[in-house]
């Protein structure tokens, strides 16, 4: 029909300028959410001492040094594992001794480590599955299973 007035452009323009920001403000909201963190990738890399035991009911963001620096006071802290399969709440924590191993599981039961509750075990000793006994090869009653061909019983046909 006509041409557009030029004020009507310039108003297009500046709707479309406050439509910018609100998208900045969606991303912006998506960067805050923490990203995933593989509890099996924050473990300590030296091997665990003979006296290990469990932590517990751990939140699943709780990170590696929070669990140190809870049983540090308790003694020596070795190593520090969160990599226990299907239980990613659990840590287990190795001591330079027994005494200082059981100070902790006294001392840390029951109190929270980051608002939740946790509770401590010595870490049970890992079982070794014995090995299966194997069995022979099963041998069936068919035919080319070693039978030998024997005596013709005949095709059937009364010849």
């Amino acid at each position: 029909m006509g041409k557009r007035p030029v004020e009507e452009e310039e108003e297009e323009e500046e709707e479309e300028v406050e439509v910018k920001p609100k998208k900045k403000a969606k991303a912006a909201a998506v960067e805050e959410i923490p990203e995933y963190v593989d509890p099996s990738l924050d473990n300590d890399d030296g091997e665990p001492g003979a006296w290990s035991m469990s932590v517990t009911g751990l939140e699943f963001t709780t990170k590696r040094e929070v669990v140190r620096k809870a049983l540090k006071a308790f003694g020596k802290v070795i190593t520090v594992r969160r990599y226990v399969q299907g239980a990613p709440r659990r840590a287990d924590v190795s001591f330079g001794s027994e005494a200082e191993m059981k100070a902790a599981i006294e001392g840390i039961n029951e109190t929270k480590i980051e608002d939740r509750t946790v509770k401590t075990k010595v870490t049970p000793v890992p079982e070794v599955a014995a090995e299966k006994v194997k069995k022979g090869k099963g041998k069936g009653k068919g035919k080319g299973k070693g039978k030998g061909k024997g005596k013709s019983k005949g095709t059937g046909r009364g010849y």
